[in-house]
This record gives structure tokens, sequence and C-alpha cells, in this order.
């Protein structure tokens, strides 16, 4: 059966972000002031974000207090590995469908019971990355349907490699679409910022075909950062855990590695006898919410057993719209890299030319995803070290975003990173 209705064009890229800087604005200026005065229990959320730098491990299930503890109210006891799973969704998306009751079917959008928890997948350099120049990566995303920005305090930055900065009560004030959800539709939700590697020296695996880094110091360090994310979730008593494909975007880590990453800090690694695993008492669940079906796909084949991908609750009602989606985005595509190719012949500094020619490397191998109907991650390698010549952030696909490259030099996400 043929379409019942016209094919909805999108605005040129350009177009777009200068709308979104715009909005950006009115929303940091003013939408979220106001929003501010008239929720307390938010104000309060922003006002009591903390950074915590290389927060401990528990020592022992049987000294910590089990499942953490909010409001002074002790959580109770879950010593099971937490669910894992994969939704190919938006992180708001998935985090909203976690406030859900199975059994009554009732929403607990004051999330007092739930205890949902994002990953804010975080520009290490400034609060929002490139929100406010318009960027479109998951950070700016959350930044521009939530209160979350004016928790992130110029003092906590440049984030420190093995810090997190934690934001309770966010309120979430718009959908995916960014229109004002009805006051009494507002909900909130725990948050967790923190950044992920930026434009580490990665190569291809030639019997796997994956990028994998170059330096095993940088696979110790995403380790880490991992850890240090799932320590303050669980520190916090955070029941439901949002996290997603980090730093598999404009930031340049490979999907392959952040997942096994992921499965290791989890599930515990394969030699379980040399060391104690870590474990993450208190949180049921782990979702990971990852936009890109192609990201997806490489994400669950890297992770291995132990995760079940589960179908999103509004995967239908988007069918319709792939196939204008997909075309739009392989000329997208066409039309940066063809940019990009000009800039990079144009340009003498040669720094700035390595770091366009990472991100060349991004889109081209988008590009092949698309044709493809596979959309592999980027695994690129990049020299550049510079922050200008890094991109912005993270989205929740991790996906570089046409037209987002500029946001790279110094307003880092990637929708991010």
């Amino acid at each position: 059966m043929g379409r019942t209705e016209p094919s909805k064009g999108l605005a040129p890229p350009s177009f777009r972000r200068d709308a979104r800087a715009k909005k950006a604005k009115a929303t940091l200026n003013k939408a979220i002031p106001a929003l501010l005065s008239s929720h307390p229990r938010a104000k309060r959320g922003t006002e009591a974000s903390e950074l915590i730098v290389e927060p401990p491990a528990r020592k022992s299930a049987s000294n910590a207090p089990r499942g953490g503890e909010r409001n002074g109210a002790p959580l109770p006891p879950n010593d099971e590995q937490p669910g894992l799973f994969l939704e190919v969704a938006d992180t708001l998306a998935v985090a909203r469908s976690l406030l859900r009751d199975q059994e009554t079917e009732r929403d607990d959008l004051s999330n007092r019971v739930s205890r949902v928890a994002i990953l804010n997948m975080a520009s290490p350099l400034s609060p929002g990355g490139g929100f406010v120049n318009g960027a479109s990566s998951q950070e700016e995303s959350l930044c521009m349907r939530s209160t979350l920005l004016p928790s992130l305090k110029d003092e906590f930055y440049r984030l420190p490699e093995l810090g997190a900065v934690f934001t309770p009560d966010v309120l979430v004030f718009r959908n995916e679409s960014g229109d004002d959800l009805e006051k009494r539709d507002r909900w909130f939700v725990d948050c967790v910022s923190a950044a992920m590697l930026r434009m580490p020296e990665t190569e291809v695996n030639e019997e796997s075909g994956r990028g994998r880094y170059v330096n095993s110091s940088d696979r110790d360090t995403i380790l880490q950062k991992m850890r240090i994310v799932m320590r303050v979730f669980q520190a916090k008593g955070a029941r439901k855990v949002v996290l997603g494909a980090w730093g598999c975007g404009a930031y340049g880590n490979p999907v392959g590695e952040i997942a096994a990453a992921w499965s290791k800090v989890l599930l515990g690694g394969k030699n379980k006898a040399k060391a104690k695993k870590e474990t993450w008492s208190g949180i049921d669940e782990v979702v990971f919410a990852i936009k890109d079906p192609g990201l997806a796909d490489g994400f669950e084949a890297a992770f291995g057993p132990g995760l079940t991908r589960r179908a999103a609750e509004d995967a239908s009602e988007e069918e319709s719209e792939n196939d204008d989606a997909e075309a739009f985005r392989l000329k997208e595509l066409q039309d940066k890299i063809s940019e990009l190719e000009q800039r990079m012949a144009q340009t003498a500094n040669a720094q700035v030319k390595s770091g366009l020619g990472g991100i060349l490397a991004g889109l081209k191998s988008q590009l092949g995803g698309v044709n493809d109907k596979d959309a592999p991650t980027p695994d690129r390698a990049s020299e550049a070290s510079s922050d200008e010549a890094a991109s912005d952030q993270d989205s929740d696909v991790s996906s570089p975003q046409p037209g987002d490259e500029e946001e790279a030099e110094d307003g880092d996400h990637d929708n991010r990173r």
C-alpha cells in the first residue's frame, strides 16, 4: 500500500542548527528560570548537584547499605545481577518508560519509587557542550528538554578524568519532538554527567574488521570511567539506570571496545578468578539507549551474552517515516563530505586538518552504513589532540551528526561523544 500522506521534507542543516541555537538560548534564559521558580523540587535539584571524584568501590555487600539510600530511607536489598537490556530509542524515552509500574500500569512521574537515573554523555570542557550553538547530540538534547543545564556549574569544569556530576530531581518538561509537556505530564529523573575519552588513537583489527584502541592504557581508562559512573548510580540509590554507546560518535571510541568494556564492568571479565568482581547491588535494571539501529547492532554483537534486546514502546510509530529519513540522511552525508573535503583542501593548519580528517573518516564510514543498510559505527583513528579538533558531544546514538563538526571545535558533544 502506498503512502496516505505526503512526505515531510526537512530544512537544510544550517537552518535547523540556527533554529536550535535560537530555541536553546530561549530555553536557557526564559523557560528554565520560569520552571525553576515554579517547581521548588527541581530548583533544589539543580542546587544540590555535586562533583564526585574517584568514589571508592564498596568494600563488601555486607558492610554496605543494601540498595543504597534515598531521602534517608534504605532501599530493599538486591545482590542479584541487574537485568541488562538494549533499546533502539532516545535516552529520555527509555527513562520515561521505566517510570511505568508493569503491575499497576501507573506512572511514577515523581520518580520517588522507581528511582530511574540516566547517564549524560557529557562534554569535559563546558556545561551542556554545544547546546547554545545549536548542537543536537545527547547532552544538548537533555539540556533542551530538562532542567539539567543549570546544575552543570562552571566550577566543575574541566571535568576530572575520573569524576562525575550527580544531579538529583531533574525535571523533564519537553518530549522528543521538542514540544512542551503539559504540567501534569512532566516528570523527574536523576542524572550522572561524565565525559568519555576524546579522539583516542585507534586502528582496525584485520581479523574482526572492528576498530580498537592502539594503547592499552585507553582500555584501562574507559573501564575506570565506567566503574566511576556505576558507583555514583549505586551510591545515590538508583534502581534503574539508562546508559548508552558512550563516546562512540564524534569522540571516536570504537563501539566494540565500549561494548566490551561495559560487559566487563557489569558482568565481570573472563578472568573472574583473578580479581573479585565489583557488584552493583541495589540496581535492578540497566538499559542501553542507542538511537542508531546500526550502532545498536554493532554494540549488541560486541557486548556478547547477557544483553537482551527489546523493542521500544513507540518503535512501530516511526517505521512509516524510515524511508524519508534514510534518503535525506544519505543526501545530507554526501553534501557534508563534499564540504569537508573542500575545507581540508583550503586549510593550512596541520592540526585542524588532522581533526577534520578524523571527522571526514567518520562521515564516510556512516555513508557506507547507509548504503549497506547496516550503518556501522565509525571507528576512526585521529591524531588530533587539541580541543579544537574534537567534536563536542556524543549523542544518544553516539554517531557524528552531519552539520555538527564545527561544535567539535571547543563546543564539544556529539549526540554525542
